[in-house]
C-alpha cells in the first residue's frame, strides 16, 4: 500500500466513525476539542549501518591508474558485503502537538494529530564494526574513521483512537490510546574517513607491481561527507495519560507516547572521495555514494497542554 492510501484509509475510517456517531454527539455537550502540547522527548541510542557502491581502493583509477588488470576491479558487483556500522547514544530533546478531536461514544474518542519532535544528538562515534574492504582499511592505514549524527527531527501526522477509563485519579480521566499515519525525519549527519600521510603506512595495494605508485596517491587522503538526510514513513504510536477540567470548556492534558516508524533510510555522498571527485573512474561513469539506514529513530515523550472544548 502507498503512503498516499495509507492517508486516505486513515482519512475514510475516521470519516465513518463520525458519521455512524453523529446522532448521539449532540447529547454529549462539547464533543468536539481542540489543543496543543509540549513536552520533552527521550530519544534512545541509535546504531546508524552503512553501505556503499564504492570498491576497493585499487580499483579507484585515481589511485591505482592499472586497475583493469586487477581481479575483481571491473565486475558489475559494487560494495557487496563492505557495510559497515556505528553507534551513538541516547539523548533528549523537545516535543510539540496540535490536535482535533471528538467524543464519539462516552469513552471512545478519535482526533487527527499534528506531532513535531527535536532531537540533538551532536555526537561523534567512531566506526567499530565493518566488513569486506573496510575492515581492511580500519585495521591497516586509516588513523580517523568516524561519523557525526546531529539534530534528527520529524513532523508525523496521526489518526488516533482512545479509549477513556473509568476515573481512578479524583476528578480526572485516565485514558490509553493507538495512533497511525506518515512522518517525515530528517538527521544531520557527517562522515570522515583519513589516511596516514606516509605512504610507508599504507598496505593497500603492497602484492601489486606498482605498490609504490598506489601508497604515494593514497597517503594522505581523505573521504568525506556532510547532509540532511530525509525519509518517509509509515508511523505508529501507544499514548496514555489523563484529562484534568479546569472549566466547563477548557482542560489539562497531560500525555505520554512512545512513537515509532519503519526503516530510515538516507543517502550520504563523500566530496571529497579519496581527495578526488566522488567517482571510481576518470571518465566519471562510476559515481560513488553511501545509504544509511536506521530502525531506531523511536522515541518516548511526556508533554502537557490544554485543550479547549466546544
Amino acid at each position: 500500500m502507498t503512503r498516499r492510501r495509507s492517508s486516505h484509509a486513515i482519512a475514510c475510517a475516521l470519516t465513518l466513525l463520525l458519521a455512524n456517531a453523529w446522532p448521539g454527539l449532540a447529547q454529549m455537550g462539547r464533543p468536539f476539542y481542540v489543543g496543543g502540547e509540549l513536552g520533552a522527548v527521550f530519544s534512545h541510542g541509535v546504531t546508524v549501518v552503512g553501505d556503499s557502491n564504492d570498491r576497493a581502493s585499487v580499483c579507484d583509477e585515481f589511485i591505482n591508474p592499472a586497475y583493469a588488470s586487477v581481479p575483481g576491479c571491473t565486475d558489475l558487483a559494487r560494495g557487496v558485503g563492505d557495510n559497515w556500522s556505528v553507534p551513538f547514544g541516547g539523548t533528549l530533546g523537545r516535543h510539540s502537538s496540535a490536535v482535533i478531536g471528538v467524543q464519539l461514544l462516552p469513552m471512545a474518542r478519535v482526533e487527527a494529530e499534528y506531532v513535531a519532535r527535536t532531537s540533538d544528538y551532536s555526537e561523534n562515534s567512531p566506526i567499530l564494526a565493518a566488513a569486506g574492504v573496510n575492515a581492511d582499511k580500519l585495521s591497516n592505514e586509516l588513523f580517523l574513521a568516524e561519523e557525526w549524527l546531529g539534530i534528527v527531527s520529524s513532523a508525523s501526522l496521526m489518526g488516533n483512537v482512545y479509549l477513556d477509563l473509568p476515573d481512578i485519579i479524583p476528578g480526572a480521566t485516565p485514558f490509553v490510546g493507538f495512533g497511525v499515519g506518515i512522518g517525515r525525519t530528517k538527521a544531520d549527519y557527517a562522515s570522515v574517513w583519513s589516511r596516514s600521510t606516509d605512504p610507508a603506512d599504507i598496505t593497500t595495494g603492497r602484492e601489486l607491481p606498482n605498490a609504490d605508485e598506489i601508497a604515494r596517491n593514497l597517503a594522505g587522503t581523505s573521504s568525506s561527507a556532510r547532509t540532511t538526510m530525509e525519509d518517509t514513513r509509515f508511523s505508529y504510536q501507544l499514548l496514555a495519560g489523563f484529562d484534568y477540567p479546569l472549566g466547563d470548556e477548557v482542560s489539562m492534558v497531560v500525555r505520554g507516547r512512545w512513537m515509532a516508524a519503519g526503516e530510515f533510510v538516507g543517502t550520504l555522498v563523500w566530496s571529497p572521495l579519496r581527495s578526488h571527485v566522488p567517482n571510481l573512474r576518470l571518465d566519471r561513469s562510476e559515481p560513488v555514494d553511501g545509504t544509511m539506514t536506521t530502525d531506531d529513530f523511536s522515541y518516548a515523550s511526556v508533554s502537557v497542554g490544554l485543550k479547549y472544548h466546544f
